[in-house]
């Protein structure tokens, strides 16, 4: 190791707690670009390479100028529920930073004909060099890889990063089969989650068509009817779920259960609710509280559903958290 090298990692060791602050920025920049997005986000997470992780890799690699040529002192990991959410996250990334395309790689789209194995989105960007000092110094100098991958992917890579390479070469020829079949195995679940989740989409999108169409409104209010509904009644409001829900399947789930114990039963009931001028109101005057223009018609779904539930039964949307908007709140207590 040169004598550049040494002073280089002796200064990393020395500056680790500013670049831990960079990581923690950085992941606050992250957060911004992707929130408002339904991209079916799991996790994010940040971390500073430890400074032994370095000085290895200096060592193995050679580095002559390890500050220009390290990709990942900051890395950032972001893991999806589902692989196809891989890509929009990497458009976002793209869209709010800048990527340096020559040290990026897509691991996926490099597997080859019959070749199973690592699939994870890699973008090497030049994060914006916000904050106080000394953490602005660092992300002026330094560059940030991204690693996007659903979580059968990040499943597979952390075992196999703790089984096969550490194992290294010396891996027997069948326990190495075996870690091929697994991978394609995995790459299989992956696709049928993802086919899963699409299903459900458009099962939604049938219901809301039956429902406009006056068919099925008996049915009992659960997930899907309650994400059918509010497309047939207002198709105008904004998605908050993936790929064109009004909200996330997750929050569906939750809110049929709280309009059950407010006493909707039925879709019919919920459609009802939807045209109630009391509850119109309340969202009018909500509305009218937004700094930008705002249409009744596309207030979301938390908000159209608050104003369900604050009408039904007070008790219940006091215990929702999503619900205690200060102006969703003040739209209640000003009366109809």
């Amino acid at each position: 190791m040169g004598t550049l090298s040494e002073r280089w990692l002796a200064a990393y060791r020395t500056n680790f707690s500013d670049y831990e602050l960079a990581a923690s920025e950085v992941k606050s920049q992250i957060e911004d670009a992707l929130r408002g997005s339904a991209l079916n986000i799991h996790l994010i997470e940040a971390r500073a390479k430890e400074p032994d992780s370095v000085s290895e890799k200096v060592e193995r690699r050679g580095y002559g100028r390890p500050g220009q040529q390290f990709d990942d002192l900051i890395g950032i990991r972001i893991i999806t529920l589902f692989d196809h959410s891989v890509d929009e996250v990497a458009k976002k990334i793209r869209n709010r930073f800048s990527v340096d395309e020559g040290r990026s790689s897509d691991k996926t789209s490099k597997l080859i004909l019959r070749q199973v194995g690592y699939r994870s989105n890699h973008l090497v960007i030049k994060a914006s060099s916000s904050g106080l000092e000394p953490v602005s110094t660092v992300l002026r100098k330094t560059f940030v890889e991204i690693q996007i991958r659903s979580v059968i992917a990040h499943a597979w890579a952390e075992i196999e990063h703790s089984l096969r390479y550490k194992i290294g070469e010396g891996i027997p020829p069948g326990l190495a089969r075996r870690f091929d079949a697994l991978a394609g195995t995995l790459e299989l679940v992956d696709r049928e989650f993802s086919g899963i989740e699409k299903a459900t989409v458009q099962l939604v999108l049938d219901k809301s068509l039956r429902y406009l169409s006056g068919q099925d409104l008996d049915d009992p209010l659960s997930t899907i009817q309650v994400l059918a509904a509010l497309i047939a009644r207002r198709p105008e409001m904004k998605a908050l779920g993936p790929d064109g829900l009004p909200l996330p399947i997750e929050d569906g789930f939750k809110f049929a259960k709280i309009l059950v114990k407010c006493g909707l039963m039925t879709v019919q009931d919920l459609l009802n609710a939807l045209i109630n001028n009391d509850i119109l109101a309340v969202i009018r005057r909500f509305a009218n509280t937004q700094n930008y223009p705002l249409e009744p018609e596309q207030a979301s779904g938390i908000v159209v559903i608050g104003s369900i539930v604050g009408t039904w039964n007070k008790s219940e949307f006091q215990k929702v958290a999503v619900f205690q908007d200060p102006k969703l709140v003040a739209a209640f207590e000003k009366g109809v």
